[in-house]
């Protein structure tokens, strides 16, 4: 024989209905732990925080102000000479397929051919060597507010400003540069590159002489 339990007694009407009455409490007390929980912090942020930081101190460094030591006046000649010797560059390459296209055609002679390839050669070799030339003149030398960072200004291949930042130790001063205060062109250098860039003093302005000194030491 089977025991008799309490359940029995209820009519079967109702027994489905007690079935989903227990089961939606079981869904309500499941999100009410779920809502209780406490979340643990994304592993996302731990690992976007170095970026940040790099990001932040880039700002910083950008926004920093600077004082200006030294100023070149030409520099403005020397962008416009070299974006005019890369319009120059590109004319003539661009001419050189269709003078190619009509000697193939027997319309032009070998000597214009010959004559208009040299000048492509001649100016693609003269923009190298005044774009390297024009990409180490300084055009602007700052010292920041605390005297420990100096940032140079200079062009790029395109005739564009480009600034670079190095602290103040990594200067090498003009003494030990091995150049001389009569020098047309005097050598920045650094102890951490091997990079060169050029300034003058002849035309080139000293607007803060003691940032200067600082940056560079006494120059005799």
């Amino acid at each position: 024989t089977r025991c008799w339990k309490k359940e029995d007694a209820r009519p079967p009407c109702f027994f489905g209905m007690w079935e989903r009455l227990q089961s939606q409490n079981q869904r309500v007390n499941g999100v009410s732990n779920y809502l209780g929980r406490p979340r643990e912090p994304s592993v996302c942020l731990c690992h976007s925080a170095p970026a940040a930081v790099v990001r932040q101190k880039a700002v910083d460094e950008k926004t920093e102000e600077f004082k200006l030591v030294y100023r070149f006046p030409g520099i403005k000649y020397c962008r416009v000479l070299s974006r005019l010797k890369l319009l120059q560059t590109a004319t003539t390459v661009v001419m050189l397929p269709p003078i190619c296209y009509l000697y193939l055609q027997d319309q032009v002679s070998q000597n214009i051919l010959l004559y208009t390839t040299g000048i492509a050669f001649f100016a693609g070799a003269m923009l190298y060597g005044m774009s390297y030339f024009l990409r180490r003149i300084i055009g602007l030398i700052y010292l920041n507010e605390t005297g420990h960072t100096v940032k140079v200004a200079h062009l790029t291949f395109w005739g564009r400003r480009n600034d670079i930042y190095c602290p103040v130790e990594t200067v090498m001063p003009l003494d030990e540069a091995g150049d001389s205060k009569g020098e047309l062109l005097l050598q920045f250098k650094r102890y951490n590159s091997t990079d060169i860039l050029y300034f003058t003093i002849k035309f080139g302005q000293i607007v803060d002489r003691q940032k200067f000194t600082q940056i560079f030491g006494k120059f005799e």
